[in-house]
């Protein structure tokens, strides 16, 4: 993982949750974070009392957070020294799979959820390149050369994970909790057109696009090379779902 994972997305993760102070909100933010990739799979969870500290929550609330996670296949517990709480990162879907869930998908839900996604990520590119420092940047590029071959898992978690990153340049937790909730629930379905070489392709190219606005401090032109990324890909997943209907 990248260096980002341990500090800006980690400690949005992990921030108090405020005034919904139970089980299901400290639940519900690492549910998001496993399902995101921003707790990956193997990792091990601070312990119940570090939990209820760090959410502001009760330690008998955090306990009943690890029970629900573990009764989803999310994480599981090993017992005496050494033991813990460890993550059980989801299978990706696979391209059948989210196949499927799209055709479940009326249009004018697709168009709306488009919308979210479109005003949330363009906002994070434009706050990034305002913020980004050089370091910031490499990290971008590193992820802009893991999408640089022709496996497509390899791209959508890459592109997943510049996703996540953007939002943690922006400096707020709310954002970056917010992109973290949006990669849990439909991020997968967004790179599905990924599966076909030639989007590999055109998203390489936007991708790189992207993180030179990023890297000359152009918040103007990275919000628009955002905006393009996620037009092009609802447009194609409309097109997609016009074909397996």
């Amino acid at each position: 993982m990248h260096r980002w994972l341990g500090s800006r997305a980690r400690s949005a993760v992990f921030a108090p949750i405020g005034d919904i102070g139970r089980a299901a909100g400290v639940e519900r933010r690492l549910d998001e974070a496993i399902r995101s990739g921003v707790l990956a799979d193997g990792e091990r969870l601070p312990s119940e009392s570090e939990l209820a500290s760090m959410f502001g929550v009760a330690v008998v609330t955090a306990r009943e957070a690890l029970v629900g996670l573990r009764s989803h296949g999310l994480i599981t517990t090993v017992r005496g020294r050494g033991g813990g709480s460890f993550v059980l990162g989801p299978v990706p879907p696979g391209e059948a799979e989210l196949r499927s869930r799209l055709t479940t998908m009326s249009r004018v839900d697709l168009a709306d959820r488009g919308v979210h996604y479109s005003v949330v990520m363009t906002g994070c590119a434009e706050l990034a390149a305002e913020r980004a420092t050089s370091d910031d940047v490499a990290d971008l590029r590193g992820l802009l050369g893991s999408m640089a071959g022709d496996d497509a898992a390899s791209m959508q978690q890459a592109d997943t994970e510049l996703h996540l990153a953007l939002a943690a340049l922006t400096r707020s937790a709310r954002l970056s909790r917010e992109v973290i909730r949006l990669e849990s629930e439909v991020g997968a379905l967004l790179r599905l057109p990924l599966f076909e070489a030639h989007h590999r392709s055109s998203l390489l190219r936007e991708t790189t696009t992207l993180v030179e606005a990023v890297e000359q401090r152009d918040p103007d032109a990275a919000r628009d090379a955002m905006r393009l990324r996620v037009r092009r890909a609802l447009e194609d997943l409309a097109e997609l779902r016009t074909g397996v209907r």
